[in-house]
């Protein structure tokens, strides 16, 4: 049998309603892949990462690496400005304190919570057999999250640039404020 236009438009409205609602209900059930797999659809369900075994205190601390003309002072009262209190910052800011500070003793420490970094030179301690710092916190296991701030392209801290990587991260709701 052939329906005609009209007809089969609104086959298709109320079609599409329903199913609607067998996906939310499937969903809110904790099945939504095994509904997704009964219809010969699993293709539709996203690929989701495996939840990471270590993790970083939400409320942690915010550490800041690379070279900068704006000062910790400004810095932290940028971040201050976001709810962020000054005790959870750490800053690193010139090529000699980052170059000789050992970053590995943040490695499986659960009160760092986010990297950001700047520019900062290749050889550091603790980068292993990495390129630099930041390859090696970013590919090594244990590390909180990193953020490589730049600005046209390039390694720089910006005032900007430290207000935008924050407040991303507090909407995602991986960065608590106090």
């Amino acid at each position: 049998m052939v329906v005609t236009s009209d007809i089969l438009l609104d086959i298709i409205t109320e079609a599409s309603y329903r199913f609607q609602k067998e996906i939310k209900k499937a969903n809110d059930n904790n099945r939504i892949q095994e509904y997704l797999t009964g219809l010969g659809m699993e293709d539709l369900m996203p690929e989701v990462d495996p939840e990471p075994i270590y993790d970083t205190f939400p409320d942690g601390k915010i550490l800041i690496i690379g070279d900068s003309k704006i000062g910790e002072n400004i810095i932290k009262g940028c971040l201050k400005d976001l709810g962020i209190d000054k005790g959870r910052v750490e800053c690193y800011l010139d090529y000699s304190k980052a170059t000789n500070k050992d970053f590995t003793s943040i490695q499986y420490n659960p009160n760092y919570r986010l990297v950001l970094f700047g520019p900062l030179p290749h050889s550091m301690k603790g980068k292993g057999t990495n390129s630099s710092l930041i390859t090696h916190m970013e590919n090594t296991d244990g590390y909180p999250k990193t953020i490589q701030l730049r600005s046209n392209d390039k390694l720089k801290i910006t005032k900007t640039n430290i207000k935008e990587a924050v407040t991303d991260e507090i909407y995602k709701g991986y960065l608590y404020i106090s």
